[in-house]
């Protein structure tokens, strides 16, 4: 298995990217292709003693795509970035995956342009599995693809997340369920009322609609639906708590001795809830409808994250998605 990583455009320099490819290679027997600038790709081997050739390989870029760039004109005018080198080396082949913490839109865009959608699926879209307190994982589709979506394509993102959860996640009847603004059927936009009609009418084991307040308390459903815009919205809304939580109980225990002392004894507990929320363990969102496997990591991922994105990209070939997803699809409803 040969698994690309894009180490040029994440907000962490080259050598912190490198380092969590270089352990990945190490733990799981791959091998890691390492697309960048070579004398800093080069460098970062030789400080982490890991020669060139054995488990990780160079290719060579000259560009790179930044989080500021536009990314349809990223990929059109920076063909030789690392960004799309790597897609084109998954397009070619020589490569099984593709990971990268650089800019979603661009990844997006390119692997549209460079890899193509799969069969009957009119928009890519983004999945990410967040942790809940019953202890398994929910779905998102979309989490930032689309910002704009239609009924069909939201339908599409339902049959992408219920192939997932089932063929990769292993979950073998999964559920799904529409983000919205109540439980209720009358509630919402129209684009959720007429999404609600078809997921309806479809062969999928569809709960109805879910509130963002429940699906990390309570998980009602496997796979949560929604447009890239909400999806986006909803993720960062739980990193931006998360963060907000640590700094209170940080500013709550200053300062007072009983809280601190209970501070101390709890903070094993504090650390492993932490770590299961913290977008470093989860590894990456994966891109769903396209003809390849691509991770889209967190654009501040450190050597953890990155580590952690590569067994994402790992399980998904392992899995074999790429050749079974229209299949799935296809053997879920006549719909696709």
């Amino acid at each position: 298995m040969r698994i690309l990583l894009d180490v040029m455009g994440g907000d962490l320099p080259p050598a912190e990217l490198i380092k969590g490819g270089v352990r990945a290679a190490r733990k799981k027997g791959i091998e890691v292709i390492l697309a960048g600038d070579p004398p800093t790709i080069q460098a970062a081997l030789t400080d982490l003693k890991e020669p060139e050739g054995r488990r990780c390989h160079i290719l060579p870029s000259s560009s790179i795509v930044t989080m500021d760039d536009a990314p349809v004109r990223a990929v059109r005018e920076k063909k030789d970035s690392s960004l799309v080198l790597g897609l084109t080396a998954v397009h070619d082949a020589e490569a099984d995956a593709f990971v990268s913490p650089g800019n979603t839109g661009a990844i997006v865009a390119s692997s549209i342009f460079t890899l193509g959608r799969s069969e009957g699926i009119p928009r890519p879209g983004i999945l990410l599995s967040l942790p809940t307190v019953e202890g398994e994982d929910a779905y998102v589709i979309d989490v930032g693809a689309n910002s704009d979506c239609t009924p069909d394509q939201l339908m599409h993102f339902a049959l992408m997340g219920a192939t997932y959860a089932r063929d990769v996640a292993g979950i073998a009847k999964p559920t799904l369920g529409l983000l919205n603004i109540g439980t209720e059927k009358t509630k919402g936009n129209s684009l959720i009322a007429k999404t609600h009609e078809q997921l309806d009418a479809c062969p999928l084991p569809f709960a109805g609609n879910v509130e963002a307040n429940s699906v990390l308390s309570e998980r009602p459903v496997d796979v949560v639906v929604c447009d890239g815009f909400v999806g986006n919205v909803f993720l960062k809304s739980i990193e931006g708590g998360v963060y907000a939580v640590a700094r209170l109980l940080k500013k709550t225990i200053r300062g007072k001795l009983v809280a601190t002392l209970g501070a101390l004894l709890m903070s094993g507990s504090i650390a492993r809830v932490r770590g299961t929320l913290s977008y470093r363990r989860r590894g990456g969102a994966v891109l769903l409808g396209v003809k390849g496997v691509v991770v889209i990591a967190h654009g501040r991922s450190d050597a953890v994250a990155i580590e952690s994105a590569m067994d994402v990209a790992s399980r998904q070939v392992k899995a074999n998605l790429s050749s079974r997803f229209s299949e799935g699809i296809a053997g879920w409803s006549s719909h696709a």
